[in-house]
């Protein structure tokens, strides 16, 4: 079996910034990056990506993911990285936390917007994932994502993963 540092970094990009920030998580934490996709890719139309986002949201949609982790169990530390739109996670991040069991798993949210925080994501969270610790997260703006890589080491630091 591989050996993994038991950390998983886990994410959702679009646009790329929140792609960017996980790498930098890598880099401080040496986990191992998984990229969450749809099984049917998003449009890159932003505007049409725009009324994707908010229909799903509108049904509660569960999109299907196009691959599962493997090793889960293995992991202990899972951090879950996403855009935020309209004011949530993408509805394929609930696909994703409910694909697998929590317990005794620590989740620790990251990210990117165009400056609206977490929205309700935090919120929605723990009835995804039960079971889950879940960590303090961090907020970085997509436009500031260049130079988060400070931010994010002293984020880590005071998560007291080890």
């Amino acid at each position: 079996m591989e050996e993994t540092s038991g950390i998983l970094i886990a994410y959702f990009s679009w646009s790329g910034n929140t792609e960017q920030m996980a790498q930098m998580i890598q880099a401080e934490t040496g986990g191992d990056l998984f990229e969450i996709e749809p099984a049917v890719p998003y449009t890159e139309d932003y505007n049409t990506l725009l009324d994707v986002a908010q229909q799903e949201q509108a049904d509660n949609a569960r999109p299907e993911l196009a691959a599962q982790v493997e090793n889960w169990d293995s992991y202990s530390v899972v951090f879950v990285g996403y855009p935020d739109w309209w004011s949530d996670a993408p509805m394929l991040i609930y696909s994703f936390l409910e694909a697998y069991g929590w317990e005794g798993k620590t989740l620790v949210p990251f990210c990117t917007s165009g400056g609206s925080g977490f929205g309700r994501s935090l919120d929605k969270l723990p009835d995804s994932a039960p079971g889950a610790a879940i960590a303090e997260g961090l907020h970085v703006s997509g436009s500031s994502v260049d130079g988060a890589a400070e931010e994010i080491a002293a984020w880590i630091g005071g998560l007291n993963l080890a």
